[in-house]
């Protein structure tokens, strides 16, 4: 048989006397306390509790700016991509492609240098490295990867790769430089890119 217990204000006095650090260890609970009702006191708790409105209120706005920062460059990427899968079938050979998609990618502030590479045995090292368990790379490369890839280019900071194959086998690899240490990173999001890709990998195999 459970024993009901049952709490009053005395016991709760009593419990945040003996733990006079509660409030500051769960500051959530403020947030639910009615400080300017009937009493006139406790203007330290009331202050407390108006901080962390404002703290939070601060952090909803970031998030929301963030959002919207993100939304803005998600229709930049589409527009464009959309305007490189319309060139894609024009081009007639893959330095015409190379050079369309070098002029049209390479746009955004923050991209440095686009570049479409054929694929020779001197980038196998590169691939099995940073693309030999998943086509798609982005981040930061050494020093020695940087030369191979943009060797009269020392600002590069990241980079984003994509491996283009056919039956298993290289055809390309689509390079893209920021000079921005944390443009491109794994938290990015790859999927208009990766629909490129598929639709870049077609035609460069109906061109070989």
């Amino acid at each position: 048989m459970s024993t009901k217990t049952t709490i009053d204000e005395q016991s709760i006095c009593d419990y945040l006397s003996r733990h006079p650090d509660f409030l500051l260890n769960h500051p959530y609970v403020l947030l639910e306390l009615d400080l300017h009702g009937k009493s006139q006191g406790l203007p330290n708790l009331a202050l407390q509790q108006q901080r962390l409105l404002r703290e939070q209120n601060q952090q909803l706005k970031q998030q929301l700016a963030s959002m919207s920062r993100s939304a803005l460059e998600n229709e930049q990427i589409f527009k464009l991509l959309s305007e490189c899968q319309r060139q894609l079938w024009h081009c007639n050979s893959f330095d015409e492609l190379a050079a369309a998609l070098a002029e049209t990618l390479s746009r955004p502030a923050n991209i440095m240098s686009c570049q479409l590479l054929p694929y020779d045995t001197e980038l196998s090292q590169l691939v099995n490295t940073r693309l030999h368990s998943n086509s798609v790379y982005l981040g930061r490369l050494s020093k020695q990867e940087q030369q191979q890839l943009w060797p009269n280019n020392s600002e590069v900071r990241s980079v984003a790769l994509y491996l283009i194959e056919n039956s298993d086998k290289p055809q390309a690899i689509l390079a893209f430089a920021s000079d921005h240490a944390e443009h491109f990173s794994p938290s990015n999001d790859t999927l208009f890119m990766q629909e490129f890709v598929t639709t870049l990998q077609v035609r460069l195999s109906a061109l070989a």
